[in-house]
């Protein structure tokens, strides 16, 4: 009997002992866990932080550019001109100097059969903005015939065009998913100032700015 009470004793101090390790072991691993979460959770931070400030320092190497969307592409069209016929329509009086680059950019989406759109980068924001906002004033009058491909001197089928500030190809993205969303649920309005999405349901409502997708899932 004293031999069975030894091993016995022997085996469940063991036991005990091998449960301790186990336990240290146990709340060692869960301290590298909290450890880890937390670093995680700092590089998120950061990478968020990140983020933002590349988006902003995109948005303001992109404030002098402005893309025509969708204009007829021909082997030897001139972006330059294109553009220049575009501020006769527009009675905008915007010199060839004034003009840093005018030129066909490649398609985010090579299998697209858009054609590819012209970035124009101008001098100044301020010259953008009277290229941005003398379109819309063009449209608003011309509500039955908007800008399109006449009006830049293309001998081509007619073709709507659009003018639009230069978006980085993330905000291009949301874009597209606020408009889509925008039909799904009915909003009447869509558009970009600034670099910034907003959209509108109806005349009298507020206006939303949408950040992320996030912003969209809300509404």
């Amino acid at each position: 009997m004293q031999q069975v009470k030894d091993d016995f004793t022997n085996t469940t101090d063991f036991i005990c002992d091998q449960q301790k390790t186990l336990k240290r072991e146990i709340d060692n691993k869960s301290q590298v866990i909290k450890d880890l979460e937390s670093e995680n959770k700092r590089l998120n931070s950061e990478i968020n932080l990140l983020n933002n400030r590349l988006t902003s320092i995109e948005k303001m190497t992109r404030t002098q550019n402005l893309e025509i969307q969708a204009v007829p592409e021909s082997r030897n069209d001139n972006p330059t001109t294109i553009f220049q016929n575009l501020c006769k329509t527009l009675n905008l009086e915007i010199s060839e100097d004034k003009i840093h680059s005018c030129r066909r950019v490649a398609k985010l989406n090579p299998s697209s059969d858009r054609p590819r759109n012209i970035l124009v980068s101008l001098l100044n924001p301020r010259l953008r903005d009277q290229v941005l906002s003398a379109c819309h004033r063009y449209n608003k009058v011309h509500k039955n015939e908007p800008l399109d491909s006449t009006h830049l001197g293309l001998p081509t089928e007619r073709r709507r065009i659009y003018v639009t500030e230069h978006l980085s190809p993330e905000c291009k993205s949301l874009h597209a998913a606020a408009r889509r969303t925008a039909r799904e649920k009915g909003y009447k309005y869509v558009w970009v100032k600034y670099g910034r999405i907003y959209i509108r349901k109806e005349d009298t409502a507020a206006c939303i700015h949408i950040k992320d997708m996030n912003s969209l899932s809300k509404l």
